[in-house]
């Protein structure tokens, strides 16, 4: 397969673990967002309302921080802007030299909070998804385009003033208008505040969203190189189950004092999900994956913008972690 990854490496320790530090909180109310088609007083209930201990936090950075060719992704099912540890956090992974991505919507007033993120955080991936307040308005749900656009800016200069090796992305996630997802991309380079302007690829988190595309299902990188860890530890086998109230047939096991993430990766029940997923045969487990019914696996072997490929192209630029 071509632009397959370092497999024998792989088996050691993910590239990227996306840890969910908060649930059921967001600002916004996206499209294309498992949280923000839903009603947000119904949040709560829905998805929860929980957040990930610092002293966890801590735990799973220190672990990452022993892999050179790991990063941690700060997500959320809700904004990590609005995780109250956020601001030790951050200065944590960088006192340990963590390669760290935080996905945000930039929705805040709070200058402190940005500066401390462009000052300890490796990537900061903005959704800012348009390019005026009509567009924002229709695909993110709320008016605040100028605030963002603000906040984006402001970031920007701070970054390249400090002199910061930290990376400014702008994400906009694919819509079926091709046209205005190319002005998206035009429109914020032009621009030239950000050091890559992209169009996220839709997926609908195993049917959560709307279905627009079916994917042959091929290896996929959520069981090869991504580990996903909610709040409480617990990790499942792919990103989009944090979104849902998950059964025990997709929990790998739970990250605390005595377990590792290291561990769970190499456990017996993701190897076993592993070696169907190379087959493409999942009838051997007697268990149930949501690979079994996946619509839009996130493949391998593609010539699509993925986060791997944007953390091995960063790497020049974080040169305070190589």
């Amino acid at each position: 397969m071509k632009n397959q990854p370092d497999f024998k490496t792989l088996a050691i320790f993910p590239n990227i673990v996306s840890v969910s530090v908060l649930r059921g909180e967001c600002p916004c109310r996206c499209v294309h967002c498992p949280v923000g088609v839903i009603k947000p007083e119904w949040r709560a209930e829905h998805f929860g309302k929980q957040s990930m201990t610092l002293d966890l936090f801590k735990q799973i950075s220190v672990e990452i921080a022993q892999f050179k060719q790991s990063a941690i992704r700060i997500h959320a099912v809700g904004e990590p802007l609005l995780w109250s540890e956020l601001d030790e956090a951050v200065g944590f992974l960088n006192q340990h030299h963590v390669k760290s991505w935080l996905f945000t919507c930039a929705i805040t007033r709070n200058r402190h909070i940005l500066r401390r993120i462009c000052e300890n955080v490796s990537i900061i991936e903005v959704s800012v998804n348009a390019t005026n307040q009509a567009d924002y308005l229709s695909t993110k749900g709320v008016d605040a385009f100028d605030l963002v656009a603000e906040n984006i800016e402001y970031m920007s200069d701070y970054i390249k003033t400090h002199r910061l090796p930290t990376i400014l992305l702008l994400s906009r996630v694919q819509t079926t208008d091709e046209q205005s997802d190319r002005q998206f991309i035009t429109y914020w380079t032009e621009k030239k505040l950000a050091d890559d302007v992209f169009i996220r690829v839709y997926h609908n988190y195993n049917d959560l969203l709307e279905v627009r595309e079916v994917n042959i299902k091929k290896p996929c990188w959520a069981l090869w190189a991504r580990a996903s860890v909610d709040c409480d530890g617990t990790m499942v086998s792919c990103f989009n189950e944090l979104f849902k109230r998950y059964t025990p047939d997709v929990i790998l096991g739970k990250i605390d004092r005595d377990t590792s993430i290291q561990h769970v990766w190499q456990g017996e029940k993701l190897q076993k999900i592993r070696a169907c997923d190379e087959k493409g045969d999942f009838s051997e487990l007697d268990f149930e994956v949501p690979c079994m019914y996946c619509k839009t696996c996130q493949p391998i072997d593609t010539s699509r913008v993925t986060s791997e490929k944007q953390l091995v192209a960063s790497t020049k630029k974080i040169s305070l972690y190589d």
